[in-house]
């Protein structure tokens, strides 16, 4: 009995196309994977590579508000700036440094944590900012050259050298009688590359005077100031690892 069981068994199994059946599961399981992989989206595949993969930082920079200049007030608060422009690059004592993707961005606070001075430097020869002068007519910087700032009789020009920069220096004092501001503009060329917008002059230290044409000679900072007392623009923060 028994043996006829197994016999039988045999005979119906035997019947089965099992290899068909095995084929046709393997190719509609690839057919489903290849839908799959069709229907993802790049979203899709950058998620399971999120998931999959070690986490890196994306950093986009944003661009510089165009009215920088004018858009924080000298005297605002440090928390209002935040608020108005999110939060600093890198941070020293009084000092907030924005790098955005079109300028380098230098605010100074006093003891009461209110803007002090603003600085911009430029890092390309595209971009332009407004920049607030009262007694004489100021170029955007971006445009602006020096032999239009050495015109103002108000302005004056020092030489400025160290091991790490050359720097042609304007400084002057700007505003409506009894509510003056002060103002600086730079050529600066740092001894070390970096994003600096690139410039050049050529100053003959012993006679104390500048050999090339202020008009080939492009700014690539400038500030606005509640204090005379104006450093140079700390390029160094624009250098990354």
């Amino acid at each position: 009995m028994l043996h006829s069981i197994i016999i039988y068994s045999k005979n119906i199994l035997s019947q089965i196309p099992i290899n068909d059946i095995v084929v046709n599961a393997i190719g509609s399981f690839l057919g489903w994977a290849g839908l799959l992989w069709l229907a993802m989206s790049k979203r899709g595949i950058r998620f399971l590579r999120e998931k999959i993969e070690r986490p890196s930082l994306r950093i986009e920079l944003r661009k510089t508000p165009e009215n920088i200049f004018t858009g924080i007030e000298l005297g605002a608060p440090a928390r209002w700036v935040e608020q108005q422009i999110g939060a600093p690059t890198k941070i020293g004592e009084r000092w907030w440094g924005y790098r955005f993707s079109d300028s380098l961005l230098s605010i100074c606070f006093d003891s009461n944590d209110s803007v002090k001075i603003i600085s911009v430097a430029l890092i390309d020869d595209k971009t332009t900012f407004d920049f607030p002068a009262w007694h004489f007519d100021c170029p955007s910087l971006g445009r602006l050259k020096l032999d239009s700032l050495l015109a103002a009789e108000h302005l004056s020009l020092e030489f400025k050298d160290s091991t790490r920069h050359s720097e042609l220096f304007i400084t002057g004092r700007e505003g409506p009688r009894g509510a003056w501001h002060y103002i600086a503009f730079g050529v600066l060329s740092p001894h070390l590359p970096g994003p600096l917008l690139d410039v050049s002059f050529d100053w003959n230290k012993d006679e104390n005077k500048l050999i090339s044409q202020p008009k080939d000679i492009k700014i690539n900072w400038a500030a606005v100031s509640n204090t005379s007392e104006i450093d140079v623009f700390p390029w160094d923060f624009g250098l990354t690892i």
